[in-house]
Formats: structure tokens, sequence, C-alpha cells
């Protein structure tokens, strides 16, 4: 078996001299005399943003100098990472493109759930995750996502909680004071209890906030007061 020296093989793994299968789609091509031009218009017709990706490879391989110095790990990581940008910013969604604002919404409900840091999505593993998966997705920052949580999500989330909360004829609350060991900050949250029409139970946490102070029941109380004339 030859040497796989082609961009191609980025896109296809070698089955042996004569056939390649297809990493997209598990396809099996016959490739006798060891050209690769069926597999290229396999990846044109069938998977047009790999074939465009193929394009840019080349382009880029042509523009390095010819050079018998072999890269650092670096240069060869800000290779990549070049020839990745020039394909974001050739096809990149645009800020009102529906995918965009859908992938937009994804990772700020990830951050929320997975109780991450707003910093995760500058992170490396990140970026390169999203510019392999969804390489026209526009990469935003910890600001954008800060902004998105705390304002238009928080927003949506707290008008649909209060739609839930209108449902019930009564409603319960309970507390709950704990303690965060390795970072020494107490919290303190509200949780509100109904039952539906259909005789559901529902339990919705209300607020959670830093505690500060003696854990009295005085500090406590004052809290919870103050927490629901907020949400009055």
């Amino acid at each position: 078996m030859r040497p796989k020296s082609s961009l191609i093989w980025r896109f296809f793994n070698q089955v042996n001299a004569d056939s390649a299968k297809c990493k997209q789609c598990d396809k099996t091509f016959s490739r006798k005399g060891g050209g690769t031009t069926s597999l290229k218009l396999h990846l044109k017709s069938k998977h047009g943003d790999k074939y465009e990706e193929l394009l840019l490879l080349e382009k880029d391989i042509q523009q390095i100098p010819h050079t018998t110095k072999q890269l650092t790990p670096l240069q060869e990581c800000k290779k990549q990472l070049s020839i990745t940008d020039s394909l974001k910013n050739k096809g990149a969604w645009d800020e009102s493109n529906v995918k965009q604002k859908e992938i937009d919404k994804l990772v700020a409900e990830m951050i929320a759930l997975q109780n991450l840091s707003f910093n995760f999505v500058e992170g490396v593993g990140f970026q390169r995750l999203m510019q392999a998966a969804l390489p026209r997705y526009h990469l935003r920052g910890r600001q954008y996502f800060t902004n998105l949580l705390c304002t238009d999500i928080y927003n949506k989330i707290k008008l649909k909680v209060l739609g839930l909360l209108k449902q019930f004829e009564k409603l319960s609350f309970t507390t709950d004071v704990w303690s965060e060991p390795s970072s020494n900050v107490s919290l303190l949250s509200l949780t509100a209890h109904g039952i539906t029409n259909k005789y559901e139970r529902v339990s919705i946490i209300l607020k959670c906030e830093q505690l500060e102070g003696r854990h009295t029941g005085e500090i406590i109380a004052n809290n919870l007061n103050n927490i629901l004339k907020v949400g009055a």
C-alpha cells in the first residue's frame, strides 16, 4: 500500500490499495489505479461542506513555502487553527442565522445546567471541539453568554415561573441553608411548592443567594422577607 500523501485522506479511510471508505457516510469506493478523483467527486456531490474544507486545505498548502524543516507541535497547531479560521470566515453564519441562535442558546443552557464558569467558552478544548463539529458556527466570548443568560434567558424563565405560580391556589415555602467548605461561602435558598389542578406536586426554586453573617433565625428571616418582597 502506497503512503497516503493527499489531503483527501482527512475525509476517507484507506481500506486497501484499491478501496477507501468515507468518514462521513461509511460508503466504500473502489479506486483501482490509486487515483482520488472519485473520492473528491463524492465529497463534492454528497458532503459539500467537507469538499469546501478540502479546497481550502489545498489552497493553504500551496501557499506554504516548500521546506524540509519539520514543524514543531506548536507550529502545527497554529497552522491548523489558521486553516480553521479561513473556513470560519468564509462560510460563518451571521448573528441573525437561525442555526447560530439555536447553538448560542444550547451553549448558554449547557453553562447553566452544568454549573460551568462563563470563561469555559474561551477554553482551547471547547473552541477546537466547536470548530471541528460546527466550522460555520461563530464562536462567542464569555461576555456574550453572560449577557444572554443574565438578561434574555433569565427574563424568559422568570416569566415562565411566574406563570406557573399563578396556576396554584395555595403555595407553601421551604428554605435551606448550607455551606460550601471549599469557598467558605454560605447559601440560602427559597423553594415554592404547589399542587396543580391535575393533583401533581410541583416544586420550584425561586432564589438562591449568598448568606452573610451568623445563621441566626433573625438574619435568615430578614433575608427571606427581602427575597419575597423582590419577587412580589
